[in-house]
């Protein structure tokens, strides 16, 4: 006969001596275990790829993008619950390119590229600055040459990625060594391309950062030489974001935040590790990048100090003509503060 359990569902009740078959509630046990256990772990974060967010994040292929790889190969992403897609760009200007003309939702970008953009549109932000470096920006000159300081470069061809950092050091560079850009003859070159032209004599001295720096002192070998510079500017690297994407998805970025906070924790646990990990991603020895590992700062922030900078960059496009407006922005409109206060609300010190 059918009778109720006690939670209402029809339970077959067995008269005088039969019962329900010992097999069959064998095979009702074991499926639902296996039932149970599935529906637990599709519950855990980062169980599934289908459950995860999809995010296109934009990146330099550089030394300043060594937090993402980090989190990327730690699967720290993947524990917040994103599924990010690592595009990667010779400079950050490239990848905030491609951040515009909307083929990734994130991008890192350096000083120079926001600070040029936010003359021309107001629809992007910055979320957070994760890596800074004072000595990030060299210049590397032929010996054969005559260059030794940077008061050599008078007459010379010095190439640099107009429009980037490489750009606005070159700049700053020339002022502290008492020059003026006209007397260097700039040639734009893109940076992957900066260390070659300086092997073939393309150009006498080069702009440039990290590893392409290196890869530079490799090629020329004895020839080539580091101009000393002191810490006359330092190159911070953030994430952008439109706005509009910060407004319909703060959650994915305060997700993205810990993810790479989490890469930074490590960083600075397990220094040998994460220059491993560099290693491999690279494709550099050992040596290049244990060399290159201090000159970076890896956490998360939105400094005052950032804003001074990029209204000194803001001055400095203006009065060398390198934009026709007069005007400098403000960039307390360029900055989305709530993404990292939620997640380090510590790292925050702009002035509001």
């Amino acid at each position: 006969m059918i009778q109720e359990n006690i939670n209402g569902v029809p339970a077959l009740q067995a008269e005088g001596k039969k019962k329900f078959p010992f097999w069959l509630r064998a095979v009702v046990i074991i499926l639902s275990f296996i039932v149970g256990t599935n529906f637990l772990v599709s519950c855990k974060p980062g169980a599934s790829s289908k459950s995860r967010e999809k995010v296109r994040l934009g990146i330099s292929r550089s030394f300043l993008s060594v937090p993402v790889y980090i989190a990327k190969e730690q699967g720290y992403f993947s524990e917040e619950g994103l599924d990010v897609e690592v595009k990667e760009y010779s400079s950050g200007k490239m990848a905030t390119k491609a951040l515009f003309a909307g083929e990734v939702d994130i991008s890192t970008v350096a000083d120079m590229p926001v600070v040029l953009n936010s003359f021309k549109r107001e629809d992007f932000c910055i979320f957070a600055t994760f890596t800074s470096s004072y000595p990030f920006v060299k210049i590397i000159a032929r010996r054969d040459k005559g260059i030794k300081t940077g008061a050599d470069l008078k007459g010379k061809r010095v190439g640099a990625n107009r429009g980037t950092s490489s750009h606005f050091f070159l700049g700053v560079f020339l002022i502290h060594n008492r020059l003026s850009v006209s007397d260097v003859e700039m040639v734009h070159i893109r940076t992957v391309d900066l260390p070659g032209a300086l092997k073939n004599g393309e150009v006498d001295a080069i702009s440039v950062w990290q590893p392409y720096s290196q890869k530079a002192m490799k090629l020329l070998k004895d020839n080539a030489i580091k101009v000393p510079s002191s810490d006359i500017y330092r190159t911070t690297f953030n994430f952008a974001v439109m706005k509009g994407v910060a407004k319909e998805h703060p959650e994915i970025l305060r997700r993205f935040l810990k993810a790479i906070d989490k890469a930074a924790t490590f960083i600075k646990k397990n220094g040998e590790s994460s220059q491993d990990i560099i290693v491999e991603t690279f494709k550099l020895d050992k040596d290049t990048v244990s060399a290159a590992w201090d000159d970076f700062t890896f956490r998360l922030s939105l400094d005052q100090a950032l804003m001074v900078s990029w209204d000194e960059i803001a001055m400095w496009a203006i009065e060398n003509n390198f934009i026709d407006k007069k005007r400098l922005p403000n960039y307390l409109n360029f900055v989305y503060l709530d993404a990292l206060e939620a997640v380090k609300p510590e790292s925050i010190t702009i002035i509001r």
